[in-house]
């Protein structure tokens, strides 16, 4: 009898396919099994590139790219518990991830030592032009501020001495230092206006550049703060 050739059905074995990750994911985990962590955080994966981690709220429908990361002791061969997480853009991940960061960083203590700085030598030059009037007297810097043009001389000569010496003060000590910055702000502008716009740039020729650069100064301490070594930031770690 002729002999037959036993046919064998083959089958391709199942595989599970690789699962293939981006260069992100890698570095990611990396940084994460660094730490000794056993799952890419936040942080590991803001450092690697990606954007910021979004936890999706539970059954929300998947919009936008997401990825997914096995739990601890989950094997390629088992069904993790996938946590969905949205990747954001690059603008808006490098503004989550450092809303003020400086192409040189600066260290904490070195900005709050400059900020010291700048206040009491700010302060201190207020101050001193406060105690001046005040040693020339109300009436003649009053009549002094009439001779330049400034209506209601003698309230501006009393505001003006003040504000040069309570906001100088205030300045030094670091309280109530965004009032005391726009304060003194405010009252150098009107300086220049009545007083030092008309000669120029120089000092030496009654130019405005001193009033403005302690305006701007003051102002600048006003919306930046006066770091934390300062009555301020005491005030706000005791609440």
């Amino acid at each position: 009898m002729p002999s037959y050739a036993r046919l064998t059905e083959t089958r391709p074995s199942e595989t599970h396919a690789p699962e293939v990750k981006s260069p992100e994911q890698r570095a990611a985990e990396a940084l994460a099994a660094r730490g000794g962590h056993t799952e890419p955080r936040g942080l590991e994966w803001a450092e690697a590139g990606g954007g910021p981690l979004r936890r999706r709220p539970a059954g929300a429908a998947t919009t936008s790219t997401s990825t997914s990361f096995p739990g601890p002791g989950q094997g390629p061969g088992r069904e993790p518990d996938r946590e969905t997480v949205e990747s954001v853009g690059p603008a808006e991940s490098a503004e989550a991830a450092d809303p003020e960061r400086n192409v040189i960083p600066m260290p904490q203590l070195v900005r709050d030592s400059v900020l010291l700085v700048a206040r009491v030598v700010l302060g201190v030059i207020l101050v001193a032009h406060g105690l001046q009037k005040v040693d020339q007297g109300v009436s003649a810097t009053a009549e002094g501020f009439g001779a330049m043009g400034i209506p209601l001389p003698e309230a501006v000569a009393v505001l003006t001495m003040a504000v040069e010496l309570g906001g100088g003060a205030l300045l030094i000590l670091g309280l109530l230092t965004p009032i005391a910055g726009l304060l003194a702000a405010v009252i150098l502008a009107g300086a220049i206006v009545f007083a030092h716009l008309g000669n120029g740039i120089f000092a030496a020729d009654g130019g405005w550049e001193l009033a403005a650069g302690l305006g701007v100064g003051a102002l600048v301490l006003a919306v930046v703060g006066p770091g934390r070594f300062s009555l301020d930031q005491l005030l706000v770690r005791r609440r």
